[in-house]
């Protein structure tokens, strides 16, 4: 006859303790404790959201990036975009190189309207992405401006990521026509940005007097 028996599982007793093992800094207590959460129940949204950020910092990105999935997909299909769009807003952050993650992030955005936090996280994107892979952070970039048409800054970053991929005569072409476009500073900062590209004395006299 056994003297002890093993504990029953406890699922409010399991997330709590790792709950404060994450509170602790006790990283890999709280993703043991997650785990055990999910081998009981695998479609858990609120256990997968909680230990993909844990998964990132642990340096397991595989695995942290299905649970991000995991818990952003199941935020939609329970009709809660907002909560979808905070797990892929923090995968972003861990993650910047993954393109399809900016992607989802702008199309949230324009589900609910927001036209402007749509073309801003492209341009992020798009900026994060173009320091590793340029061809990717063109593409991003290139999304923004199909929603926005000649914006200014998403504009600006396509044109430096063009001209360092070879692309210098496209580059000049899209400044050129937006130079057209704006007023002010900003047309300042496209001449300085054309000058950047191809520095001619008439390039730098319309630079300096703003034309």
């Amino acid at each position: 006859m056994a003297l002890w028996r093993k504990k029953p599982y406890d699922r409010t007793e399991v997330l709590a303790a790792a709950d404060k093992a994450r509170a602790q800094g006790r990283i890999r207590k709280a993703v043991a404790g997650y785990r055990k959460v999910l081998a009981v129940d695998p479609n858990d949204i609120a256990v997968h959201g909680k230990i993909a950020p844990l998964l990132a910092q642990r340096r397991q990105r595989d695995e942290a990036l299905r649970s991000f999935q995991f818990a952003a997909q199941g935020h939609l299909k329970a009709g809660f975009q907002d909560r979808a769009l905070a797990v892929y807003t923090q995968a972003a952050a861990h993650f910047p190189e993954e393109a399809w993650i900016w992607d989802e992030i702008a199309r949230l955005h324009l589900l609910r309207g927001r036209r402007a936090d749509a073309v801003n996280a492209l341009l992020d994107g798009g900026i994060r992405l173009g320091r590793q892979v340029r061809p990717k952070g063109i593409v991003l970039l290139r999304k923004a401006l199909e929603i926005e048409p000649w914006h200014l800054e998403a504009t600006l970053a396509l044109a430096r990521l063009l001209a360092r991929s070879g692309e210098k005569v496209e580059a000049l072409d899209m400044l050129e026509d937006l130079a057209q476009r704006v007023r002010g500073k900003g047309r300042r900062r496209v001449r300085r940005a054309i000058f950047g590209l191809s520095a001619t004395p008439g390039n730098a006299w319309r630079w300096l007097r703003g034309k």
